[in-house]
């Protein structure tokens, strides 16, 4: 996991920043989506606790 030095806040993170995706952004989210979704309907996704989740990422994830 990559250490941040800053938090973002969710205003930070949601905000509109003025600036144009980076090229290929769109296309990229759109086949992340797509492949987790041919998961689930194959019934080959894999779901994890929110506890398991807090135990890997060494954080509160509730």
């Amino acid at each position: 996991m990559t250490d941040l030095e800053d938090k973002l806040t969710l205003e930070e993170m949601t905000c509109d920043i003025g600036q144009p995706p980076v090229n290929g952004h769109d296309a990229w989210v759109r086949g992340q989506i797509k492949t987790r979704l041919a998961k689930k309907d194959a019934g080959t996704a894999t779901y994890h606790s929110l506890d398991e989740v807090a135990a890997e990422f060494g954080f509160d994830a509730r």
